[in-house]
């Protein structure tokens, strides 16, 4: 199960199953909030619109860190098994 907070500036993901604790950024937060309910494009187009004014959050930024968040789940830090 995974749990996600802000703390102190901070944006906090645990996945209590593996013990992994992850600090975000803000797009990642978010990329990690839709990532099992959403597909890639849909994710791409939700961060382009919320972080239109960053020129920074770019297509090909959102799908590295959507790639970074199945590599963590392939090795079983994020999203793990019960």
């Amino acid at each position: 199960m995974v749990h996600q907070y802000k703390l102190n500036g901070y944006n906090i993901v645990l996945d209590t199953a593996s013990g992994s604790v992850h600090a975000v950024d803000e797009v990642a937060y978010d990329i990690i909030e839709m990532y099992k309910t959403s597909s890639p494009e849909q994710i791409v187009s939700a961060m382009l619109e919320k972080y239109a004014a960053d020129a920074s959050v770019t297509e090909d930024e959102i799908l590295a860190c959507i790639d970074d968040v199945r590599s963590l789940e392939d090795a079983g830090q994020l999203y793990s098994k019960d």
